[in-house]
């Protein structure tokens, strides 16, 4: 039996590729079905098939309701920002038909036995790893993991240089500074490299930040010239706006090779001829590029390390080609960019050496040297809850960012009632002490608990991130030797059985009836929200419709606390044998006062107070300027009688 080949796949914002492990342990890229190695993110439903790739891009000024770009960045969201056909699909949906094509020109290259790594950005939350690695699975790719984009450009590098080989490597250890700015995601990490050895120190980005936002600036300021110069111009039909996008987009282009570009766009009969200089590109988007600035010194900074401990600086992502990206990072750093590995095939190449170490590892491909890849968590986990002294809401931080991978906390929680047979915890993802600063990651449910368990039974719940970062919880009740049963009931994504389903339709090879007939089959088992329209201020918002998800109050005993799914109605008095940091839902005795202690009431009667006032000077206001409207004949100063 043949070894099973190693692929890697970097699925992009703007343009995805693969690579694989070729028969001399080297990385090399895989064409697509056209000969390029760089096929564009864009999917095109037709009502009898989807196309990928550049006919999808071609097609999307002809038909923009047809077409589905930078699904990536809603990754993690309940569904994709923009209307298809007037229905809306879940984005990993969407990136599931890109990784299907990637797919078949995989198996045009390699065969039928291989295996897979899908890239992600460092800066992923939990969520959006989760739903990366189901989309791959409803292409039908066997996924053997996912890694981050930084990781896998660390790995081409060390390739290139030789230090994937701990025998033949070079003795010294480099520290690397990946500055990752791809078409919709920014991303930098602090990389230690060594012989054998990728060990990320600290990561650090911005998911919604990438060169699309330099294309959309550009955009914005040649619609400001041609409305200067059209002033009756009326409002930019939808293909008219990707004509548009796709204007600025290849000035950037041609800017990124030549001081002076030309902005040629058409519209309403009307054309427009802008030259835009580099330098009046770099005043356009200086902000932006400002704010990659700031995050590359605080990942530095996490990373514990000065600019003169950086020996690399590598640049990964087809935007670093931005002339002004390389000069900013020269002045911040003081070294010049790294150019052994190309910016947009180092990441597959990367996932292509990962995914070979893994099955190396399994034993299911050639032996090769075994790597030691360690990565951080991009994001804190904590528990929401009250802090019982001052009754505020609070996120608890049980895993603190940039902690090495894989790690793993216990956290004990008790039972309140007698025979409570189910504890909820709800889960966050943030540094921010505010809950509400804070993105919602899923409850772990713990459900089935032994019957009889007698009030403030001990409850301990295991929090692990794997080396991928995915979470895994488990539960147990200590002297019991039961293993509770524990759920993560998520926010948003699919669940597995919806996966499965999706994977069938997929697998049919057709087109967008096919996708209208899933969409209607999951709103009927009520898998899925009603669709809702997206105001025209916030299309491009980056704010996709979520699912709003209701939590039940905390238990008031243990540290911290946990939620019971039956106490909904009432609450206890605070039991003060608790620590005193621990988090729960105040209660009835303080459910009504505020955060300093102003009893109900007297709400009630500043609010009745603010309301009157407010109530009788808009009166006099409206009788001042139309006094016939003094319908209560009040006799007020300063009016006619």
């Amino acid at each position: 039996m043949s070894a099973a080949i190693p692929v890697g796949i970097d699925l992009g914002t703007t343009f995805s590729a693969a690579a694989r492990i070729n028969s001399q342990g080297r990385s090399e890229m895989i064409a697509n079905s056209i000969g390029d190695v760089l096929t564009p993110s864009v999917v095109a439903f037709d009502e009898s098939s989807v196309q990928i790739g550049r006919s999808a891009w071609e097609a999307a000024e002809a038909n923009p309701d047809l077409v589905a770009e930078h699904a990536k960045r809603d990754m993690g969201q309940l569904f994709f920002r923009e209307m298809i056909r007037g229905q809306q699909y879940p984005p990993e949906v969407i990136q599931s038909c890109i990784l299907r094509e990637l797919r078949r020109d995989i198996r045009a290259a390699v065969g039928e036995d291989f295996r897979t790594v899908i890239t992600v950005p460092a800066y992923y939350d939990e969520l959006r790893r989760k739903t990366t690695a189901d989309a791959g699975t409803m292409s039908g790719l066997e996924v053997l993991d996912i890694v981050n984009e930084p990781t896998a450009a660390a790995l081409a590098f060390g390739e290139r240089l030789g230090y994937l080989d701990p025998q033949g490597a070079p003795r010294d250890c480099l520290n690397l500074l990946v500055y990752d700015l791809g078409g919709g995601t920014f991303d930098v990490t602090v990389i230690q490299l060594a012989a054998g050895q990728v060990r990320t120190l600290a990561t650090d980005g911005d998911v919604e930040l990438g060169g699309v936002n330099w294309d959309q600036r550009l955009a914005e300021h040649a619609e400001q010239r041609f409305r200067k110069l059209w002033s009756d111009a009326g409002e930019f039909t939808p293909t008219e706006l990707v004509r548009l996008r796709r204007a600025a987009e290849q000035t950037k282009i041609r800017l990124s090779q030549a001081p002076l570009a030309t902005l040629e766009f058409h519209a309403q009969g009307k054309q427009l001829t802008l030259p835009v200089t580099a330098d009046e590109y770099y005043e356009l988007t200086q902000d932006l590029l400002e704010r990659t600035c700031f995050t590359t010194r605080e990942a530095v900074r996490a990373a514990g390390l000065l600019w003169q401990d950086i020996d690399r600086l590598l640049l990964v992502g087809g935007s670093t080609r931005m002339p002004m990206v390389r000069r900013a990072l020269t002045d911040l750093s003081g070294m010049q960019p790294d150019d052994h590995v190309d910016p947009d095939q180092a990441v597959a190449r990367g996932a292509a050496i990962f995914a070979h170490n893994l099955l190396s590892l399994q034993d299911l491909s050639a032996p090769g040297p075994k790597l030691e890849i360690t990565d951080v968590i991009a994001h804190g986990l904590g528990i929401a809850g009250v802090n019982q002294q001052t009754l505020r809401k609070e996120n608890a931080i049980l895993i603190p960012r940039n902690t090495q991978l894989p790690h793993e906390v216990c956290r004990t929680f008790v039972t309140k009632e007698h025979n409570q047979r189910s504890v909820k915890v709800q889960l966050l993802e943030g540094e921010s002490s505010i809950p509400e600063q804070c993105s919602e990651l899923a409850a772990a449910a713990i459900r089935n608990l032994p019957i009889g368990l007698p009030a403030g039974t001990k409850i301990n719940v295991w929090y692990s991130f794997q080396s991928n970062g995915r979470l895994a919880v488990r539960a147990e009740v200590p002297g019991v030797g039961d293993h509770a049963e524990i759920e993560l009931e998520r926010v948003r994504g699919i669940a597995d059985e919806g996966v499965a389903q999706w994977k069938k339709i997929l697998g049919r090879d057709g087109g967008y009836r096919d996708f209208e007939e899933a969409l209607a089959y999951f709103l009927d088992k009520g898998d899925l929200d009603e669709p809702k329209v997206l105001p025209p201020s916030s299309k491009h918002s980056g704010q996709p419709v979520s699912r709003v998800v209701h939590f039940e109050p905390a238990i008031d005993s243990g540290a911290p606390q946990a939620a019971a799914d039956h106490l909904n109605k009432s609450f206890s008095p605070v039991n003060r044998e608790t620590s005193s940091t621990s988090l729960d839902e105040p209660s009835s005795r303080y459910a009504l006062r505020s955060r300093k202690g102003l009893p109900w009431w007297g709400h009630f009667l500043g609010h009745a107070l603010a309301s009157t006032i407010g109530l009788t000077i808009g009166y006099y206001i409206l009788c001042w300027i139309r006094p016939e409207a003094n319908f209560l004949e009040l006799n007020l100063p300063g009016l006619p009688r």
